[in-house]
């Protein structure tokens, strides 16, 4: 009688450790959001240590007032071999890690995995995002986009939770107020290129960079190369700021400089 109650009692207890791990697997996000929402209570983002390799020297680096910077001498470092278009087009996303952030995504990009039809709605919540609203030339902006590691317009992708991150306005769209360069900038020229011919390609690397355990990531890597011609050529880094905002990384929580926020 003790043996077979003693064999309940384990098997039971497996079971439970089980689906108490499923469930917070499941519910990874929401643990976390809470967990960095408490320890983070500074507005200011904290500084990068133990930098050793060329993707953390770039998220080591600050914000400066210049949104992009190229990287490499603006040289891709693509192998001759992934620039190989036999199998077509072509996309890959790599997994999300135990902190739920998107990392890399790869693809060889061409017309035929362009949308003809209006991006839906998007319903994937990013690691850190938040809602903030503040006025630019007269115009309610949102501080935060969720933004696509690679762009809608150009593979077709939305909900994918392993190809969206938090990312600034300044970070992810057109910039209105000056002549500097975003994400959508590179986007469109390399969509403008495929657009013209079914025939072309473009090999596209982006990549998200984060210090330490952050859940925002300071900045992408993005790199693009045309086949069989230089007419996309580029490698950047885009940093994931705002002007006149304190971002806490950590966490994704902000605050303007002038002390308001809403």
């Amino acid at each position: 009688m003790y043996s077979f109650h003693h064999r309940w009692i384990r098997r039971f207890s497996i079971i439970f450790v089980i689906v108490l791990a499923l469930i917070i697997f499941i519910k990874r996000d929401a643990i976390l959001d809470k967990i960095f929402n408490r320890v983070g209570e500074s507005s200011a983002a904290p500084v990068a240590k133990n930098i050793d390799n060329q993707s953390n020297d770039l998220a080591a680096k600050d914000y400066t007032n210049q949104q992009t910077i190229p990287v490499a001498n603006n040289q891709p470092d693509f192998k001759q071999s992934e620039l190989e278009t036999q199998k077509g087009g072509w996309l890959d996303l790599s997994r999300r890690d135990w902190l739920g952030r998107p990392n890399q995504a790869n693809a060889m990009l061409d017309k035929s995995r362009m949308p003809t039809e209006k991006r839906k709605r998007l319903t994937v919540k990013t690691p850190g995002y938040h809602v903030y609203k503040f006025n630019q030339t007269g115009q309610e902006n949102y501080l935060y986009n969720r933004s696509h590691l690679i762009g809608y317009q150009l593979s077709g992708l939305n909900n994918d939770a392993r190809n969206l991150v938090t990312g600034t306005m300044a970070f992810n769209a057109t910039h209105q107020y000056d002549q500097q360069q975003s994400m959508e900038d590179y986007e469109n020229a390399v969509a403008d290129y495929l657009k013209q011919s079914s025939k072309h390609f473009v090999r596209y690397q982006v990549t998200a960079l984060y210090r330490n355990v952050e859940r925002v990531p300071r900045g992408i890597e993005m790199q693009a190369q045309s086949t069989g011609d230089d007419s996309i050529k580029f490698h950047v880094y885009v940093f994931n700021s705002q002007p006149g905002w304190q971002i806490n990384y950590y966490t994704g929580t902000a605050l303007q400089e002038n002390g308001e926020s809403k």
